[in-house]
């Protein structure tokens, strides 16, 4: 059982439970923060136990996970909101886990992935990548490739879509991001689509208010992530690479869909005193806030324009 797939269980499995009639011992997931890594790593395996039980006893699939995942729920209704066609040829330009392009891949043809994901604690990314389609049934419709988003190996006009989904804040700089862009634009037909989706940093429950304080967090102190954009700045990344008639919708669905987990005491180290002072007392006010409200992502801007 790949990573990917119990990740989509942690979510699943409480929704799953009561139409099963089991009750797992699985923390919420406001808990897993400030754990320690023996901590999570034992709710990982648990969450495993408990998958590979329900899906061997009772009738339940991998679609079923996914589907009653937070991560799956939002991902099919971002690709709703896309109006994929069933002929679309899709590429999703930083796809991680892949967890979009099983969306993508529900609505349309076919899909190609692209990622960078390689280097330190990435091992045997792809094959999991593509575990995870060959238990959803769809290795025959997603492929994955490793390519950067800014130089891909396609000719011009080859996909229909080129849609990029929580991953701009991934990459190294907003010149990337606008870089990317004009790639995704040179390799859709004419008439195709370029898709963006991303959280933004505005918040609309407490729940959320605790996943910009975490994120914030680790955005500063740990991963070097980018910020979440602002609706003007994403807007504007288009316009400057040549787009007109921009369509925007902003989608709140209020899930877990883009945990901002990290362990905060890995990247202190190189850090000085008073920033590991400010960097802990930021952490523990965001632990502070989730365990009180929980966590849920801030709304998803969709920014799509026609080539």
């Amino acid at each position: 059982m790949g990573v990917n797939l119990q990740i989509l269980g942690k979510t699943a499995i409480p929704r799953l439970a009561p139409k099963l009639n089991i009750s797992p011992e699985i923390p919420e997931s406001r808990f897993l923060y400030d754990m320690n890594m023996k901590e999570f790593d034992e709710v990982v395996r648990n969450v495993e136990r408990v998958l590979k039980v329900i899906l061997e006893k009772a009738d339940v699939s991998w679609w079923d996970i996914y589907l009653n995942s937070d991560i799956g729920m939002e991902r099919i209704a971002l690709a709703k909101e896309m109006e994929l066609d069933d002929q679309d040829i899709v590429l999703d330009v930083g796809c991680g886990r892949g967890y979009f392009s099983i969306a993508a891949a529900t609505e349309s043809k076919s899909v190609v992935g692209i990622d960078l994901m390689n280097g330190s604690g990435r091992a045997n990314w792809w094959s999991n990548f593509y575990e995870g389609m060959h238990e959803l049934n769809l290795a025959d419709r997603v492929s994955g490739l490793k390519s950067s988003a800014t130089l891909t190996p396609f000719k011009s006009s080859r996909f229909t879509v080129a849609a990029v989904v929580h991953s701009i804040r991934n990459f190294q700089n907003k010149e990337t991001i606008k870089a990317a862009l004009k790639e995704m634009k040179r390799v859709v037909v004419k008439g195709g689509s370029v898709i963006l989706a991303e959280n933004i940093p505005t918040p609309r429950n407490k729940a959320q208010e605790a996943h910009l304080q975490m994120f914030n967090c680790k955005v500063k102190y740990a991963t070097g992530e980018l910020s979440y954009p602002q609706k003007e700045e994403l807007i504007e990344w288009f316009q400057k690479v040549g787009f007109r008639g921009i369509e925007i919708k902003e989608l709140n669905y209020n899930l877990i869909a883009t945990p901002p987990l990290f362990c905060l005491d890995y990247y202190l180290s190189p850090l000085s005193e008073i920033q590991k002072h400010n960097a802990r007392a930021a952490y523990d006010q965001a632990i502070s806030m989730i365990h009180t409200w929980g966590e849920t992502s801030p709304p998803t801007l969709l920014v799509k324009a026609r080539k």
